[in-house]
């Protein structure tokens, strides 16, 4: 016996350490996974209030895999997609699970935007009118929920509708990049980000400016920013005044900028047509695109036009890009990616296709696709077995003279050309003028239809021969001015051209005096000798106006470099940019000239007369152009400094509207540690027993509190917080002495319920 118990003993040792290694071993591996949990959640929750939803969606789609029954994860994941733009059909499921239990009440507005994105916008108004009357008015404006309903009911209109599209391209791109997958080359020019184009600070996540391939002066570009006043994004115009400065932004107004944003304008080649995309107006969803017109006459921009369905949906689309002839366009859009990704369109524009009428969401869905269905190839074929028609250039003016320009000198070919483009031009336009008489007289829609197309074409032309013809009559007048400067009026060759232009190498000034070596220009050698410091000169507040005065300015009285202008708004008639000063005989006569160099700049501005009011100037302008500068404008400035004419005219009435930088949204800082997962308990009772809430404030600890909510004949009864289920339970089991009915248990963190036994296996 005494041999037999130290033997049990010996061999019993081993096994009870073994087992305590393995009870110490399961508990420090449990607190550890549940540690973990808890840390997964906190995460996920982080990720939500910071607006995270890519990183916070993978911990809700694994809780839903175990507990499928959870409501608020439902809720969750459905916020995530929502936000991601992605599966519509499943963040619809989620959500549809999810308003039966106790979520937040914007349940119903995010899955009223689920219905829009998916077409559906009758069950769309339905839920956002079950959100306005559950949440109520403030809640409502928040979520600027009067716009949401509109956009769905616009819906309703705008696919009423539609034309099968003719889709050539279909490119999936990086949102980052997207613009690269523009073909631009009809289009002569090129997109860039805004920001590093104009060196502006960031204020919206894309910024996309058109910038043509030749910038030349008073060459406008159009581009969003910041609303200072409003907060939006709205659309600006610029003008360039020389190879580095851009006029201060202007806002383009009302009719094209709404209180909400507006991004991604495109004014076409013919000068006058803007599109841009906007969230305001009459959109169905998100960016829509538009178009509007400019009028010259009124000086206004026509009413926006919707570019209807499939090229917009309610989904974001933005930055269309037609080419020249408006018979194929590109444009963008988020309606069937991710918010990492674009789907990049080329459409065929000049649809023969009948309209379709709806019948089904589904059906909008299967056009919105925009799947490729033709090829620029295939219009290639087609065109070959059409009837080719008379160009043009053919049916306007025949050239009978068809003149060698190689076997005449540079000054006449130029000349002649120009004459030759400047005739299309004109007749173009008496073209233009007969087909718009003809127009208000036919009543066929498909004639109508034809006739516009030619108009469209032809003002085309127009824009096309007068920029080419332009630019031969800006050369014309660089020979002429230095054939005056040199003293020879005879047409002479290139090389000589050439030459001359060597010689007559620009200057610089510096508070009035010449600083470079003479050269073998004799004019140049004048200024040399003559031109000192100037003093400034006062000029009487009135309007000079524009004289012609043969003997104003000669060598020995020089045009006079940077005067002062007088303050206030004066209008000027820019004559031209040129590399070197130039003789007073170039301006024939005009009286007042002015001369402005910029101080790292190498180009002179020459400026004809100075006035008071733009009527006076413009009055001028035809003499100034009969005098050969056939591309003088109008400028103005304000107390010396450069602005638009048109702010110019309305300076002292409005104050001009600058953009803004964006105010970044601040993150809502977390106190993780304070994140942990409390109990509550729910039940009823009879809405009329207060004897009872007072026994059950008895019965419960300080640190609890009840809660009473009345709801008609019952109240709901709400006891809480508790740290441990086993707390919870105590206090539940004393409620069953009092009442009969059920009470519950659940769990929370923060404010969302999780599933009961998750929380019990975290705080285990």
């Amino acid at each position: 016996m005494l041999q037999y118990t130290p033997y049990v003993m010996i061999k019993t040792k081993p096994i009870i350490s073994l087992l305590i290694f393995i009870c110490i071993s399961f508990t420090t591996t449990a607190q550890s996974e549940s540690e973990s949990d808890f840390d997964e959640l906190k995460k996920a929750y982080i990720n939500i209030q910071q607006e995270q939803y890519h990183e916070a969606y993978p911990y809700f789609k694994k809780m839903l895999s175990v507990y499928p029954q959870n409501r608020a994860y439902n809720y969750y994941a459905g916020l995530c997609l929502i936000n991601l733009n992605s599966d519509v059909e499943k963040t619809i499921r989620y959500f549809h699970f999810a308003v039966s239990g106790n979520v937040p009440l914007d349940v119903y507005f995010y899955l009223g935007i689920a219905y829009l994105k998916q077409y559906e916008f009758e069950k769309a108004i339905t839920n956002f009118k079950l959100f306005e009357k559950k949440a109520g008015k403030v809640q409502a404006d928040k979520k600027q929920l009067s716009n949401y309903i509109a956009m769905a009911k616009n819906g309703l209109y705008l696919v009423k509708y539609f034309r099968e599209p003719l889709i050539y391209k279909n490119k999936t791109a990086f949102r980052e990049y997207f613009f690269e997958s523009y073909d631009l080359k009809k289009q002569e020019g090129r997109l860039e980000n805004r920001y590093n184009f104009f060196e502006h600070e960031k204020d919206s996540m894309m910024s996309i400016v058109f910038v043509p391939d030749y910038l030349e002066n008073q060459e406008i570009l159009y581009f969003s920013a910041r609303n200072k006043l409003r907060g939006d994004l709205d659309i600006y115009r610029t003008t360039k005044i020389n190879d580095t400065t851009w006029s201060k932004p202007e806002n383009l107004g009302d009719q094209i900028n709404t209180p909400f944003d507006e991004d991604f304008p495109y004014i076409h080649s013919d000068g006058s047509t803007l599109y841009f995309a906007s969230k305001g107006h009459y959109s169905m969803g998100g960016y829509d695109i538009y178009e509007s017109s400019w009028d010259w006459e009124t000086h206004k921009w026509s009413k926006p036009k919707n570019l209807d369905f499939p090229i917009n949906t309610p989904h974001n689309d933005f930055l269309f890009i037609p080419t020249p002839d408006k018979k194929s366009a590109y444009f963008t859009s988020d309606r069937t990616q991710e918010k990492t990704q674009y789907q990049v369109y080329e459409i065929k524009l000049d649809n023969t296709k009948s309209y379709v009428e709806y019948k089904s969401a589904e059906q909008l869905r299967n056009f919105a696709c925009l799947a490729r269905n033709i090829s620029h190839e295939d219009d290639d074929l087609k065109t070959k077995k059409k009837k080719r028609k008379p160009k043009i250039e053919n049916t306007i003016v025949k050239v009978t003279n068809k003149e060698n320009f190689l076997q005449k000198s540079e000054y006449d070919s130029l000349l002649n050309k120009a004459m030759e483009l400047q005739l299309k031009a004109d007749s173009a336009k008496w073209l233009i003028e007969d087909k718009r008489s003809l127009f208000d007289k036919i009543t066929q829609e498909q004639e109508r239809t034809k006739l516009g197309e030619e108009i469209i074409n032809l003002e085309q032309a127009v824009y096309v021969y007068q920029k080419k013809a332009d630019k031969c009559y800006e050369k014309v007048r660089e020979i002429e001015q230095i054939n005056i400067a040199s003293k020879n009026i005879t047409y002479r060759s290139k090389e000589r051209v050439n030459k001359e232009k060597e010689i007559a190498k620009p200057i610089s000034i510096n508070s009035g005096e010449i600083v470079n070596e003479p050269t073998n220009n004799p004019y140049q050698k004048v200024f040399l000798k003559s031109i000192n410091p100037i003093k400034e000169e006062k000029i009487e507040p009135k309007d000079i106006g524009l004289k012609i005065k043969r003997s104003a300015y000669n060598s020995k009285n020089p045009i006079r470099l940077n005067e002062k202008l007088p303050d206030g708004i004066i209008y000027l008639i820019q004559l031209g940019a040129f590399s070197s000063r130039k003789n007073p005989a170039v301006f024939k006569g005009m009286y007042p000239i002015v001369c402005r160099k910029k101080a790292k700049s190498r180009i002179y501005k020459y400026y004809a007369g100075k006035f008071r009011r733009l009527k006076n100037a413009e009055n001028k302008l035809r003499l100034v152009k009969s005098k050969g500068f056939r591309d003088a404008y109008i400028v103005a400035f304000n107390n010396n400094k450069y602005i638009s004419v048109k702010n110019a005219v309305k300076i002292e009435a409005k104050p001009m509207i600058v953009y803004a930088q964006k105010e970044t949204k601040s993150k809502e800082t977390i106190d993780v540690n304070n994140l942990i997962i409390n109990y509550v308990i729910k039940g009823t009772i009879d809405k009329n027993n207060k004897e009872l809430i007072d026994e059950f404030k008895k019965l419960i600890d300080k640190s609890q509190n009840i809660i009473v909510d009345s709801s008609k004949d019952k109240n709901n009864l709400i006891i809480k917080p508790f740290k441990t289920y086993k707390d919870a339970v105590n206090i539940k089991n004393k409620l069953v002495i009092f009442l009969e009915d059920e009470f519950e248990i659940q769990a929370y963190f923060i404010d969302n319920q999780i599933p009961l036994e998750q929380a019990m296996k975290i705080t285990k």
